[in-house]
């Protein structure tokens, strides 16, 4: 499977201010990135633990020790506001995105399940928590929360694309796989990248191991 880059992924709205808004726009960018390059790996290492090759145009890829330290800093200021506001989901979204920026994938799924838990129609929350779990091979609620999304969204290219792709190579439910792919290219909204890479998955075969 060829490693494919989304360079328009679908929007995501949150009630962040400007900077923040800038840096969920790149996480979503980084995320599809990751998503991708770690299928890649996985199908054609199977058995082998994935080590992620970002995009060094990703402006999240390669992560030096000053962002770090910034995004820790930004960490340590949503923990405080969340003991002062333990159900404000707004916070508890901020820090998952949070954790997902330094890759920190199980404290991540950890907010992204509250949110969920508290507003189940929450599209943000529920692709972040799909990453999560497909980056904790849990497959199956991986396909999961995308497919609630599309129950939000029917119209979402972006969530049909990642469950159609877990449906394929890891479930091995390849008609329903097909179905995803075939609403995205017929979708009139869907990005010319996204039809492109349905399309492609559509002319390839599952291998089973």
């Amino acid at each position: 499977m060829t490693s494919k880059k989304q360079t328009n992924p679908v929007g995501r709205s949150f009630a962040l201010g400007g900077g923040q808004k800038i840096v969920v726009i790149l996480l979503g960018v980084a995320l599809l990135v990751i998503f991708v390059s770690s299928l890649t790996y996985r199908m054609n290492h199977p058995g082998n633990k994935v080590e992620f090759q970002q995009q060094k145009e990703s402006s999240s890829s390669g992560m030096s020790q000053e962002a770090m330290g910034e995004s820790m800093k930004e960490i340590r200021k949503l923990m405080d506001l969340m003991r002062d506001n333990p159900e404000d989901m707004k916070v508890q979204l901020e820090l998952a995105n949070a954790f997902m920026m330094i890759r920190a994938y199980d404290r991540a799924q950890t907010f992204f399940e509250k949110v969920v838990e508290n507003e189940h129609a929450n599209i943000n929350a529920l692709m972040g928590l799909g990453m999560c779990y497909y980056q904790a091979e849990k497959f199956d609620k991986a396909a999961e929360a995308f497919d609630k999304i599309l129950l939000v969204d029917p119209d979402d290219s972006m969530a049909h694309f990642n469950t159609g792709i877990i449906k394929k190579y890891y479930l091995h439910k390849h008609e329903e796989a097909e179905e995803h792919f075939k609403k995205i290219i017929e979708n009139p909204k869907s990005s010319e990248d996204m039809r492109s890479h349905a399309e492609e998955e559509l002319k390839k075969e599952a291998h089973e191991d």
